[in-house]
């Protein structure tokens, strides 16, 4: 826990000490009263220190939020879904290509970790990099484990960019 409190406290610091990080975290937790695209605009003249071309955009970075913002078709919202996507795959290619899985779990409360196998991995379905690995159940901190989905799935992606 107090490493946590460090970590963090080392992330205000650096945050404070530069002006534009300053801005790009103050525009992560308002962003939402923005419109699309002048939060992209924003955050874009943040990030790249240069301004967005939407009307021709011509790098790898440009494109990508011209389709942020005018290509947003349905599917995408499937594709982007760690769980919805294995009907789409199953459907499309066929469930021999999926990874077994253990189960879903709406709240960290509902995880039977009792019946859980000796090794799994634990990914929450809206984010990036939100993964824990277990390689040996005997040695594996649940309390620990708890914590970070806990907090993880309290965070709402779409506030962040």
């Amino acid at each position: 826990m107090l490493k946590n409190i460090r970590v963090f406290l080392l992330k205000i610091k650096k945050i404070i000490l530069n002006p534009r990080l300053l801005l790009c975290f103050l525009l992560c937790r308002f962003g939402s009263m923005f419109p699309d695209k002048h939060y992209l605009f924003l955050m874009y003249l943040l990030r790249m220190n240069k301004l967005l071309n939407l009307k021709s955009p011509k790098t790898f970075n440009e494109k990508l939020q011209w389709l942020k913002l005018y290509d947003r078709r349905p599917e995408y919202t499937i594709y982007a879904d760690k769980y919805a996507v294995r009907e789409h795959i199953a459907n499309t290619i066929g469930e021999e290509y999926l990874i077994p899985l253990l189960g879903v779990w709406d709240k960290v409360e509902d995880i039977p970790w009792n019946k859980l196998p000796n090794q799994f991995v634990l990914k929450c379905n809206h984010g990036s990099a939100m993964n824990i690995i277990c390689t040996d159940k005997s040695k594996f901190d649940i309390d620990e484990a708890k914590i970070k989905l806990k907090k993880w799935l309290g965070q709402n992606h779409y506030y962040y960019g």
